[in-house]
């Protein structure tokens, strides 16, 4: 991880009175890396176990003491969703189950930065009066295709099945990556500029007026060919009140975010303004006999601005739950102690969730807040992994009355007590 820990564990509440210390451990073993969200889901971890305790400690409702903390807006919105939440305000007192299966309700907030890729294209052209957006990203899974199909119909009023969306092609304008989160929010902003533009051109060669709203499908079908190329254009200062990542970090803030920025410029990104943010609250069963943990049904509230395509949007969000049940309760890399060896080589030892680990999942979205944002869009994947780790451990402290330390606690946490 390199240290980042302990700084990104200043970035959401704006106290100075913490001490936050890492390190990195050097051992003979294979590196890993992480996989969504570096260094977020481990912060997250343990910084949302300690403001659980903190309520605790000071019998206060844990939603209302990260309220109390948190002066992001868009959190705060989130917080209002989760404390109105039937599961939360009927959970019980930490420890106060017994019996074999204890069940418990935990809490988490979480956030991500998100980037955007300069000089990231989109060509937008009409071939035989059909609408045919174009650009070299690569659609590995999340949804490029239909976010530029989405984006374009719905600036011209038409279908996404009108849309030719054309992607992964090195022949194509320039498109962005995939990493940081920066997909759909560099794709939309430059396929609305691509719009705009072809508009203005088509009402230019237009030998009459086409009023503020003409009917596109007409107009496209009597126009053989033509094209216009944009570039994604640079977000706007956000409103008052849309405090970014970075807001709550004082002089380490300021640090933090140059150091950040001087990563996107050596990575060719840029920083975008504004913070996606999340707050999630987890059910969970434990079973005190085995140490088995059961996530039962996850609620996940999330601001990531406008959704260009909801419907993948919602099954991103779902996907990002399973893999964060998966990190938290299932997946480690075991090492023979003696030789050193890697014993989990395959996905036959490697244990992932299956259908039968899948948590009930309750996704709310809120879109706004993101207004200064060309398109209105930002990064989803990455901050709608990070808190789940967090509120499944708060969610067991509140079963058993344990505190737990370390991810894959399952086999570890009933005897703890």
């Amino acid at each position: 991880m390199n240290s980042n820990i302990a700084a990104l564990a200043r970035l959401i509440y704006p106290a100075e009175a913490k001490e936050l210390i890492d390190y990195d451990v050097v051992s003979n073993l294979p590196p890993g890396a992480p996989f969504r969200g570096p260094g977020g889901p481990v912060v997250c971890f343990a910084l949302e176990q300690a403001v659980d305790e903190a309520a605790l400690k000071l019998s206060v409702d844990p939603i209302d003491l990260r309220r109390r903390w948190d002066r992001n807006i868009q959190r705060r919105r989130l917080y209002d969703w989760a404390s109105g939440l039937a599961v939360w305000r009927t959970r019980h007192a930490s420890g106060a189950e017994h019996g074999r299966y204890r069940r418990g309700v935990g809490v988490a907030a979480g956030y991500w930065p998100y980037f955007w890729q300069p000089g990231c294209e989109v060509e937008l052209a009409v071939r035989d009066g059909r609408l045919v957006a174009s650009t070299s990203t690569q659609d590995i899974g999340n949804g490029a295709r239909t976010v530029l199909a989405n984006t374009v119909a719905s600036a011209f009023g038409l279908e996404p099945h009108e849309i030719e969306a054309l992607v992964g092609d090195s022949s194509l304008p320039e498109g962005s990556g995939a990493g940081g989160s920066r997909t759909t929010a560099t794709l939309v902003p430059a396929a609305l500029a691509a719009a705009h533009q072809l508009k203005d051109e088509i009402r230019r060669r237009s030998n009459r007026p086409l009023g503020d709203s003409p009917d596109w499908r007409a107009v496209l079908a009597g126009i053989p060919n033509l094209s216009m190329k944009a570039e994604r254009p640079a977000d706007r200062a956000p409103a008052p009140g849309i405090n970014s990542a970075f807001d709550a970090g004082g002089m380490m803030g300021t640090i933090f975010k140059w150091i950040l920025r001087r990563f996107a410029q050596f990575a060719h990104l840029e920083a975008g303004a504004g913070t996606p943010s999340a707050v999630q609250i987890a059910e969970v069963e434990v079973d005190m006999l085995l140490g088995r943990v059961r996530v039962l049904r996850f609620h996940s509230g999330l601001a990531v601005g406008r959704l260009a395509a909801p419907q993948l949007a919602h099954s991103q969000a779902e996907g990002s739950i399973i893999q964060g049940v998966g990190y938290t309760l299932y997946e480690g890399r075991q090492i023979d102690q003696a030789s050193g060896q890697i014993l989990t080589t395959g996905l036959e030892d490697y244990r992932i969730p299956g259908i039968a680990d899948t948590p009930d999942m309750d996704i709310h979205f809120d879109e706004s807040g993101f207004e200064h944002v060309p398109g209105g869009a930002v990064g989803l994947g990455e901050v709608a992994t990070v808190p789940v780790a967090a509120a499944i451990a708060n969610a067991v402290h509140n079963a058993t009355g344990s505190r737990v330390t370390k991810f894959r606690y399952a086999r570890t946490v009933c005897w703890r007590r």
